[in-house]
């Protein structure tokens, strides 16, 4: 594959005003300093809980040591701007989709992925395999379609441990293109939603089939967001969902 460029968020952030451009990129930074913070530990406490808790402190001992009204009123913002942002932040999962376009289906037949062969990805999203399943965020991951028609996303959730999701072209409810806000800066990204039977819920699925029986739950609405380091990885991806799709219409 030929080298293409390395900054992923060049396209979709050039189409963005100024104003729009600072906003996502702060957003970006939030949800990454925000993703941290949950995840680290000082003297067995969370970043996140002293970013909660000290500035309420800090306006008790200020309430009782009557420091002067600005300080306080300051100090009043810091605590709700950092509680509500901590608060979204996990409420988001720590990113934030910003769609650009759906992808359209008018442009002349792409280069597709040939079967089998697979692509270094970052998933984000819930990820399963038969018995549990996981919200990934950037997780190092394989894409590829098998022979018969599935698309394949193996996401490594830490090293050695692997999750996944599978769609087809009749599973495949839309396909978005679009921004990733988390890390330093916001990630062109495939937004690819489909109806999924894969993970706990379908777990007695090969004893079902074998009896005979379907009772299984209805399949669920599932979105997993697809971001490569190099943008033409993301677009032969991206492709190779188009055409898959335009051949199961005809």
């Amino acid at each position: 594959m030929t080298a293409a460029t390395r900054s992923p968020t060049i396209g979709p952030m050039d189409a963005l005003s100024p104003l729009h451009r600072a906003y996502y990129a702060y957003l970006s930074r939030m949800y990454a300093l925000a993703h941290g913070l949950n995840r680290r530990s000082l003297l067995g406490i969370r970043l996140g809980a002293l970013v909660r808790w000290l500035p309420i402190v800090a306006l008790f001992v200020g309430w009782v040591m009557a420091w002067p009204s600005g300080m306080m009123v300051a100090i009043l913002l810091i605590t709700l701007w950092g509680n509500y942002s901590l608060w979204r932040a996990k409420r988001d999962n720590y990113n934030r989709f910003v769609p650009n376009r759906a992808v359209g289906d008018s442009a002349p037949e792409p280069a597709t992925l040939p079967p089998n062969e697979r692509l270094t990805i970052l998933a984000t999203g819930l990820f399963s395999v038969s018995g549990r399943e996981s919200r990934l965020l950037l997780r190092p991951a394989k894409y590829w379609r098998v022979p018969l028609g599935d698309h394949v996303v193996m996401a490594e959730e830490e090293p050695g441990k692997f999750l996944y999701q599978f769609f087809d072209a009749r599973s495949l409810q839309e396909l978005r293109e679009g921004l990733l806000l988390f890390g330093p800066h916001p990630r062109a990204t495939l937004a690819v939603s489909f109806l999924a039977r894969w993970g706990p819920e379908f777990t007695r699925f090969g004893q079902q089939h074998e009896s005979g029986h379907d009772d299984l739950p209805p399949p669920r609405r599932v979105t997993v967001y697809l971001s490569a380091e190099d943008d033409a990885v993301r677009r032969l991806v991206r492709d190779t969902i188009v055409s898959d799709a335009r051949m199961a219409r005809r």
